[in-house]
């Protein structure tokens, strides 16, 4: 009951406080989205939008057991999604020239990126959440509105995707 009630004084503080909501959460959002976007000024540009409408709803907000984390999250997540088909319908552009020197560690970061930017959005999100953010399953489950073992189900899920596609990127050893 304590823990309920700590959630929900830190879900109204967060709400009338938008400058303490904006320092807490604006550097994990960004993180979240440069990983979800590949690119940090994407993601720079998404968060200010993210942090545009949670200055316009957040005062709003009804408690439903769930910290405006969580609906910082969603409103990230539904904006990367707007920006990824934004992007497919763009023309494709030349990929830049990648210099011949770069070594196989560069070549794996690489990879690792483009295969987390393939996974399934909820599958991105616990991925973020555990391994960049250090979450544990019990707050994951918090932010993502699941139960502990619906998290730790996606995050296996995850994992698997994640071997599968840089094993297709010729990535070893995963």
């Amino acid at each position: 009951m304590e823990e309920g009630l700590d959630a929900y004084r830190t879900f109204r503080r967060e709400q009338g406080d938008f400058d303490a909501l904006f320092r807490a959460h604006y550097p994990e959002i960004v993180r979240y989205l440069s990983a979800r976007l590949g690119s940090r000024d994407d993601a720079l540009e998404i968060a200010s939008e993210v942090f545009v409408e949670a200055w316009r709803r957040v005062p709003g907000l009804q408690w439903r057991g769930r910290p405006v984390r969580a609906w910082l999250y969603r409103v990230a997540a539904n904006m990367a999604a707007d920006e990824v088909k934004r992007r497919a319908r763009r023309p494709p552009q030349a990929a830049p020239a990648v210099d011949r020197a770069q070594t196989d560690t560069a070549h794996d970061r690489l990879a690792l990126a483009a295969a987390l930017r393939t996974l399934a959005a909820d599958h991105q999100l616990v991925v973020h959440l555990r391994l960049v953010e250090g979450l544990s399953f019990a707050e994951v489950a918090r932010v993502m509105n699941r139960s502990v073992g619906a998290c730790q189900m996606l995050m296996l899920r995850a994992a698997r995707a994640l071997r599968d596609a840089l094993a297709d990127e010729g990535v070893r050893d995963v």
